[in-house]
């Protein structure tokens, strides 16, 4: 925050002679918002709730052995002990199973997260000095300054359709 602080404070000692022109972006819409931000959503989504059925399908398999063992009188002492041993341990693995899914879900949503945000970044420079603008700030961090001399101008949606055209471009 301090940096940030240090740079605006920068701008404004070097350019008395003009106005600052100064920009927003909200990265989090623009990431939410983009084409290819959508996508990338769905697609986890999409992963997300294919994986769940299919643990819901193996839990349901689960409690119906549950539900079994709990209604067999016939079973020998030793053999409910053997078949609730085999209920745990299937438990245990489908639990693991449920845990390494969230985590490579996770990791994928940061890789694709991480590579919309370096192309983001680059639209942003290139709408950034096509406009002139001498500061773009994150808006969040914009939120910190409580007080600004100058105007901003969020480039939200400039971002988001100038990256967009790119993503269009590049696909044909």
């Amino acid at each position: 925050m301090q940096y940030v602080l240090s740079i605006i404070l920068f701008f404004c000692m070097i350019s008395n002679s003009h106005a600052l022109d100064i920009g927003v972006v909200d990265l989090n819409r623009a990431l939410n918002e983009s084409e290819e931000g959508m996508r990338s959503k769905n697609l986890l989504e999409s992963r997300g709730r294919q994986k769940q059925q299919e643990f819901k399908v193996e839990e349901e398999e689960l409690m119906q052995i549950a539900e079994d063992l709990r209604n067999n009188p016939l079973l020998t002492p030793k053999a409910k002990q053997e078949k609730e041993q085999e209920l745990q341990n299937r438990q245990r693995i489908l639990r693991e199973k449920a845990r390494q899914f969230e985590q490579e879900l996770r990791l994928e949503e940061r890789k694709l997260t991480e590579a919309i945000f370096k192309d983001l970044k680059a639209a942003i420079r290139t709408v950034s000095q096509r406009n002139e603008y001498d500061l773009v700030l994150e808006k969040n961090a914009a939120q910190v300054i409580l007080y600004m001399k100058e105007e901003t101008t969020d480039l939200t949606q400039k971002i988001i359709d100038y990256y967009n055209s790119l993503k269009h471009q590049n696909s044909e």
